[in-house]
């Protein structure tokens, strides 16, 4: 379950709308706590959003600069930032940091179903 919920935030990082709609299929059905992936989303946009107003330009660089801030940062984390660095804008990272609080608080509020609010996350974040 780890693995698909790792493998969604991955396929969302890199914008692709598709494989984000299987994923989240499979962890539909398998009964997935949808915040989770929503909280490991969240980290990865951060991070993108600082190495791209830090400049960053390499997944080496990346880990560089977290690990004298003192973040944790291992070569295929800083990769999967890198990758989303290159798929969104400022602007849109900004967005979808917005996208993920909206979804997480209609997560926890009364809404029709919790497949109906991540699809439309999935759609609204790689449109």
């Amino acid at each position: 379950r780890s693995t698909t919920i790792f493998a969604l935030v991955n396929a969302l990082g890199r914008r692709d709308r598709a494989r984000g709609l299987e994923l989240l299929d499979t962890l539909c059905r398998e009964g997935e706590y949808l915040p989770l992936a929503l909280a490991f989303l969240s980290t990865q946009f951060r991070l993108a959003l600082v190495s791209k107003e830090s400049g960053l330009r390499s997944s080496q660089q990346i880990v560089g600069h977290f690990s004298r801030a003192g973040v944790p940062m291992w070569s295929s984390r800083a990769e999967q930032i890198y990758q989303t660095v290159g798929k969104f804008s400022k602007e849109q990272l900004e967005r979808g940091l917005k996208l993920i609080f909206a979804a997480d608080r209609d997560l926890r509020s009364a809404r029709p179903d919790d497949r109906i609010v991540m699809e439309r996350f999935v759609l609204e974040l790689t449109r």
